[in-house]
């Protein structure tokens, strides 16, 4: 009897031994082809970069859906603000963008102001602008979800910075006579503008000269009527080395600034300024059509006759 319940016990195990070999073989098999099938999947780096080239063409094309931004609400542009830096997380990408959404926006001179005696212009806005306002509102959207966070920044985009008396803090007083109304002492006073005018061409491809912005003119008066001027060294890139192969190498987002000689006669620093994509594309604020508008930069500098309309750039940078 005992000896017939051993061989029982022993053709159990025995046979649970054989399920649980099969159990993991089918397993192991099952396994392996799993992950031979999620090997298969794993996108190669072409199939990556297609993913993104498809994912740029879909916020592209969202892009010039939108309505611009001069013919929106408040709350319509903060919406369209918040997506801009949701779908464009790239800096330079993205101002690119905020400049297409500011095209055909009507053109106003000197629509800027501190919403005071002197100026009673808003300190931000959207509906006009010329081609300094321009530049100075899309480098405050670049780093804004608000209109609010963009009104906000315009503190530090155009005006001095000075030392409390009181504090010892840094403030930036909002008034006339504090704003930085000249391109060139903006682009060193602005901890968000840096003129790269020299870094990018090299020394041997600019030209130097000695201005003093906002000087008694001959008449006795000054350009802006305040209190203030300043001596600087304006170094620009004059046309004789404005060229494609220059251009090839500016980076993909960059702000500039057009010269006039003889304009340092009345204490000015620079005649016009946009903003330039791929070297090759301007956004700017036309004085002669009335709008912002991008143009082909070579074809708008040089025009058809091959006759410059200035005499050099200064190039900066947008941080």
């Amino acid at each position: 009897m005992l000896g017939k319940i051993l061989a029982i016990i022993f053709l159990v195990f025995v046979l649970i031994l054989a399920v649980s070999f099969i159990i993991y073989n089918f397993i192991s098999e099952n396994g392996s082809r799993t992950i031979q099938k999620a090997q298969i999947f794993v996108p190669s780096e072409k199939e990556k970069e297609k993913r993104i080239e498809e994912l740029s063409e879909t916020n592209r094309r969202w892009l010039y859906d939108q309505k611009k931004l001069h013919q929106l609400t408040l709350t319509e542009v903060n919406s369209i603000l918040k997506e801009v830096q949701r779908r464009f997380s790239d800096n330079d990408e993205r101002l690119r963008a905020l400049s297409i959404l500011r095209l055909d926006t009507p053109y106003q001179f000197g629509c800027l102001g501190e919403e005071s005696a002197r100026d009673k212009n808003p300190i931000f806005r959207l509906d006009v602008t010329d081609c300094t306002v321009f530049v100075l509102t899309n480098a405050a959207l670049l780093h804004s979800q608000r209109l609010e966070e963009a009104g906000e920044m315009m503190r530090f985009l155009n005006y001095r910075s000075e030392k409390s008396l009181e504090t010892g803090e840094i403030e930036y007083k909002i008034t006339f006579e504090n704003r930085l109304h000249f391109t060139t002492d903006r682009n060193i006073t602005s901890p968000y503008f840096q003129d790269i005018t020299e870094q990018v061409a090299g020394p041997s491809r600019i030209k130097k000269k000695k201005v003093i912005l906002n000087k008694i003119k001959a008449d006795g008066e000054r350009l802006i009527n305040i209190d203030w001027e300043k001596e600087i060294v304006m170094k620009y890139i004059p046309n004789g080395y404005i060229t494609k192969e220059l251009l090839s190498g500016l980076p993909e987002a960059i702000g500039i600034a057009f010269i006039k000689e003889g304009d340092e006669e009345i204490g000015l620093d620079v005649r016009h300024e946009g903003l330039l994509f791929d070297g090759s594309i301007l956004f700017h604020a036309s004085s002669t059509q009335k709008k912002v508008v991008t143009v082909d930069f070579l074809n708008y500098y040089f025009g058809e006759d091959g006759n410059p309309r200035f005499d050099g750039v200064i190039l900066f940078e947008i941080k």
